[in-house]
């Protein structure tokens, strides 16, 4: 991986030079200042500035508004730091070839699997990365255990707001002739409304025309690799875990690319709610 001598990838020590440089013409001001009116930690400023992380996609948006930046121009500079950062996270140093032993956990419906998926969702530390690609969206699951999992990745970015964490999830919605299915597109506008303000979570939408439904994956930090696979009906679904960063690597390497393609759901939920 092309580092300086710190670590530092180089993508994210051009975006923090770039971002330091608006907050002087900004006037330069206080770490806390800037903490307190972009709504996060002084941390998250600190480690933006410093180049020690690359913020998220909606926490730029707030500091770029704070130091008077214009977001369209950020935008592009921010999503090509992102993609240089997955890049390098893909490439990593090449590691010898190894036969890949891992355990393998199988939950037999919608209940075991979603209650064993929030259990580690609540013990995550930094990373979590999920797809939801289906014909119905989540408010049609009528499970008590698949209702507390929904709330507990919510819960979980709001509790790490101000602390670097991040908490992505891509979301397929059914689309006809670039068109939302209505009752799908109700749901994504008061998702959206949901998340406005959760500063760790983001997400963005795949336009999405299968007639069938495709398996979906919960990645959590490094660890641990859920998938599941649907059944005939809209509340049927079977799956299993991993525990593993060598497994995960590969579902991880899928999502970041995917994710730098896809539109965040602020832009799609705006052009299809006029």
């Amino acid at each position: 991986m092309n580092v300086h001598a710190g670590g530092v990838p180089p993508a994210v020590r051009r975006f923090a030079a770039e971002l330091s440089r608006l907050r002087i013409t900004a006037g330069t001001p206080q770490v806390t200042t800037i903490a307190a009116r972009a709504q996060c930690s002084p941390s998250t400023v600190s480690e933006a500035l410093n180049g020690r992380r690359l913020p998220g996609e909606t926490v730029t948006r707030r500091l770029v508004a704070v130091l008077d930046g214009e977001w369209s121009q950020w935008q592009s500079l921010w999503r090509e730091a992102r993609t240089e950062l997955d890049r390098l996270k893909r490439e990593g140093p090449e590691a010898p070839v190894e036969a890949l032993r891992a355990e393998m956990v199988r939950y037999p419906d919608p209940s075991s699997f979603y209650r064993a998926s929030a259990a580690r969702i609540r013990a995550a530390r930094r990373e979590i990365r999920l797809t939801y690609v289906r014909r119905h969206p989540p408010s049609h699951w009528g499970a008590p255990e698949v209702a507390e999992y929904y709330s507990t990745v919510l819960d979980w970015a709001r509790d790490h707001s101000g602390e670097g964490a991040s908490a992505r999830r891509i979301i397929g919605v059914p689309e006809r002739d670039g068109t939302p299915e209505p009752a799908y597109l109700q749901w994504l506008l008061d998702h959206q409304r949901e998340t406005a303000d959760i500063y760790a979570y983001e997400a963005r939408v795949m336009p999405w025309t299968a007639s069938c439904a495709w398996h979906n994956t919960g990645l959590v930090d490094d660890s641990v690799t859920f998938m599941s696979f649907p059944g005939a009906g809209r509340q049927q679904l079977t799956g299993f875990s991993v525990e593993g960063p060598a497994f995960l690597r590969y579902f991880a390497d899928s999502f970041d690319q995917a994710w730098g393609a896809l539109e965040p759901l602020d832009v799609y939920a705006s052009r299809h709610s006029r």
